[in-house]
């Protein structure tokens, strides 16, 4: 099977050894000419801890071997080469790494049902626990939870598999505040689907105003209004909702208003009654949850959460009110990739004491996380163009992983590298494919819908 992969190329120019030497010398990371360079400490940090990810700093001086047959550090010298330059050196690669399908066209492979938009960006975080004496820098929720903590913010490009962001944030700032910074990543024709803790009234018109669109549930508390004779008129969900449910009704849209200030933002609300086993599931977590913090939550809410609410600036014509929580759905994809991220690459909590250890291994696994999408989303699109079929994300993850430490030793050599990877991408397509099943997935339903 002859197979032509862009994406391969691109990876393998990531890692060519001049452009990394260069970088190593503009961030500090290298000063002087040595066996041991920004090409070694990058595959370390990345294929290195990927194939072993509580590698020790021994172990980790015997990758650099791997990598480089004349490299003779130390565990004791590579112990001195992680530091502030280093973390400098790998901040600056995963800016590089991000960019590498910044360009991308969109193909075929695409779902009829997102064609209408340019990315498809799905926002979410995850969180792992950090070594007590970093909380100065990297502080945690305390108490109960950890003393130390980081949050890793990810905005994932659903149509072309690729991260648009990933920011790494202390364990207590809130989700809402890295909302308004994502608004600044999106733009004409993005779509962002996002759940309640992103929920930020400015961010909505933020993105609106950019030319794109949203799509998230509805924060009960945020007033609605409804267009009545030309002028605003609150609007009472609950009490509506109640009529609706009366009359038999479980599915049902409107149009209505939000404001901000003298600004005002038209939306599509869209309410589907859930079985009463999952509202109830709902309302006993929030009243768990308010008996800890000693509250009592109001009927009305309690009321809502009966319902499935969503609302979105995406007109009718692009995406029908019977789609919507089909959409929606996708973010749970992204619960895939945190998953991935704490089983495959050690994410789940992080040992050393050291600042610069515990932030040059962060780093070096969100860039070999970044590239390891990138690759992913190139066998989705070739596995559907050629055969219809979807690839196990897992699958892939753990094929890479398995076969990590050949990659290893080729990275240096750009010929062997290529050779490698595309040798390795048609295994994955023959090997990695979903098994068909009677119950279809998020993504196939996705697929098989059609657009408004």
């Amino acid at each position: 099977m002859d197979i032509m992969v862009p994406e391969i190329d691109e990876i393998v120019n990531f890692y060519t050894p001049e452009t990394l030497e260069r970088i190593a010398r503009e961030t500090g990371f290298v000063e002087r000419e040595s066996k041991f360079g920004g090409t070694e400490f990058l595959g370390i940090m990345t294929a290195g801890l990927f194939s072993k990810p509580d590698a020790s700093l021994t172990q980790m001086a015997a990758m650099a071997k791997d990598i480089n047959p004349e490299s003779e550090i130390s565990a004791p010298g590579l112990h001195q080469r992680i530091n502030g330059s280093g973390v400098e050196y790998l901040k600056r690669l995963l800016s590089e790494a991000l960019e590498l399908s910044a360009s991308k066209e969109i193909d075929e492979s695409i779902p009829e049902l997102l064609r209408s938009f340019r990315r498809v960006c799905l926002i979410d975080s995850t969180g792992t626990t950090l070594p007590e004496n970093l909380r100065d820098v990297w502080r945690g929720s305390g108490g109960d939870g950890p003393s130390s903590a980081m949050k890793l913010q990810l905005m994932l490009d659903y149509k072309n598999g690729k991260y648009v962001n990933v920011a790494p944030t202390d364990g207590v700032t809130p989700d809402q505040s890295y909302i308004k910074e994502a608004t600044k990543l999106l733009g004409k024709d993005d779509l962002a689907i996002f759940d309640l803790g992103y929920f930020n009234k400015e961010a909505l018109f933020d993105i609106s105003q950019s030319g794109g669109y949203f799509l998230c549930r509805l924060n009960h508390q945020v007033n609605l209004y409804k267009a009545v004779n030309g002028e605003l008129r609150k609007f009472h969900l609950a009490k509506e909702l109640k009529r609706k449910a009366r009359k038999g009704v479980r599915f049902w849209e409107l149009e209505v208003w939000l404001t901000k200030g003298n600004s005002r933002l038209k939306v599509r609300l869209i309410a589907e009654r859930v079985p009463d086993g999952v509202a109830n599931k709902r309302r006993r977590k929030v009243r768990q949850k308010a008996r800890r913090n000693k509250y009592e939550p109001s009927s009305e809410y309690l009321y809502l959460l009966g319902w499935s609410l969503y609302i979105t600036t995406v007109s009718k014509e692009v995406l029908k009110a019977e789609l919507v929580s089909l959409v929606y759905g996708i973010r749970w994809q992204i619960e895939l990739v945190f998953k991935a991220w704490k089983s495959y690459h050690g994410l789940s909590e992080l040992k050393g004491r050291r600042l610069e250890r515990v932030e040059c291994f962060i780093y070096g696994r969100l860039i070999m996380m970044t590239i390891m999408a990138f690759l992913f989303g190139s066998v989705r699109r070739h596995l559907w163009t050629m055969k219809k079929r979807e690839p196990s994300f897992f699958g892939t993850i753990d094929h890479f992983q398995l076969k990590a430490i050949k990659i290893l030793c080729s990275i240096a050599n750009p010929l062997a590298f290529c050779r490698l990877l595309e040798y390795e991408f048609r295994e994955v397509c023959r090997l990695c494919v979903m098994d068909s099943r009677k119950r279809l997935s998020t993504a196939q339903k996705v697929r098989m819908a059609k657009a408004a």
